[in-house]
């Protein structure tokens, strides 16, 4: 492996971790399922932040395209916040698996994979032939470690004055509480239904992190954010059982607190702005 690889496998093989921890979408109606019956879905979903998240977001590429990094109090601010928006809100694209079980008593529990976080949740609803009210509790997990190969090499950029290039996941780790309530209608025959709701959570990330300061010297580091973030959902699907195509649309408001081990010290550093979520997947019942 040649002088700087290495680094650069693990920064842009955080890629692999961008997928929905910020938010994973519901993807179900609100009306539950019959007790014991069991229905799947699969599909993808995208996670893309928005405004004062974006453009935190991009100081991370920014920084990574200056040969001497970024050094002055300003720019390091606004690379932690970098930092931050990149693991915690996770901009990025991925799969979407889930499994949900009627319990009875129009309950219902549901099991959710999005590539790095896990999401166990139940929940109860108030019934009527066409409409429902659904509300419940959501724990989630998040567990990754990169694996993607770097495109760009270090070595090819040229050498400069000692600043913060970039930062890369080593390892992830974290969990979370959400609320759901949702409202929906159902067509005869369970043809067309239409959902929509609010959401709010919070969530609390560690990271292990590899630093990378000009040229290209890397060095190991860590990270930590807790993130609190509320907002709504609009949802649709379309079928005829046991098949059903859905697609939802999911807006959130995050904030997130937290801090990355520099050689500097401990940098502290606080963001904040909108996401969206679309998804889509196909459900069949068992």
């Amino acid at each position: 492996m040649r002088r700087g690889a290495g680094w650069q496998w693990l920064v842009l093989g955080s890629a692999s971790l961008n997928a929905c921890a910020g938010g994973a979408p519901l993807l179900h109606p609100a009306h539950t399922l019959p007790e014991n019956q069991v229905s799947v879905a699969a599909g993808t979903t995208g996670h893309f932040t928005l405004g004062s998240l974006q453009r935190a977001d991009r100081r991370l590429d920014a920084a990574a395209a200056m040969p001497g990094g970024v050094n002055e109090t300003r720019d390091i601010d606004g690379f932690v916040q970098g930092a931050l928006t990149r693991f915690a809100v996770a901009p990025g694209v991925a799969p979407f698996v889930a499994a949900r079980v009627g319990l009875g008593g129009h309950n219902e529990a549901g099991l959710t994979y999005t590539a790095r976080a896990f999401r166990l949740d139940g929940r109860h609803a108030v019934e009527w032939p066409s409409v429902a009210l659904s509300f419940g509790a959501v724990a989630t997990g998040v567990l990754s470690r990169p694996g993607d190969e770097p495109s760009r090499r270090i070595e090819d950029e040229p050498g400069g004055s000692t600043g913060f290039r970039t930062f890369g996941l080593t390892s992830l780790k974290g969990y979370g509480l959400e609320l759901p309530l949702l409202f929906g209608y159902r067509s005869d025959a369970d043809v067309v239904k239409l959902w929509a709701g609010v959401r709010a959570g919070l969530e609390r990330d560690s990271a292990n992190v590899t630093l990378v300061f000009a040229p290209d010297a890397a060095v190991s580091s860590r990270a930590d954010a807790t993130r609190f973030w509320g907002g709504g959902l609009v949802g649709f699907s379309v079928g005829l059982a046991p098949i059903e195509v859905r697609v939802e649309l999911d807006a959130a408001y995050q904030s997130i607190h937290g801090s990355l081990l520099t050689g500097q010290g401990e940098r502290s550093a606080n963001v904040a702005g909108w996401s969206l979520t679309p998804a889509m997947a196909i459900s069949a019942k068992l």
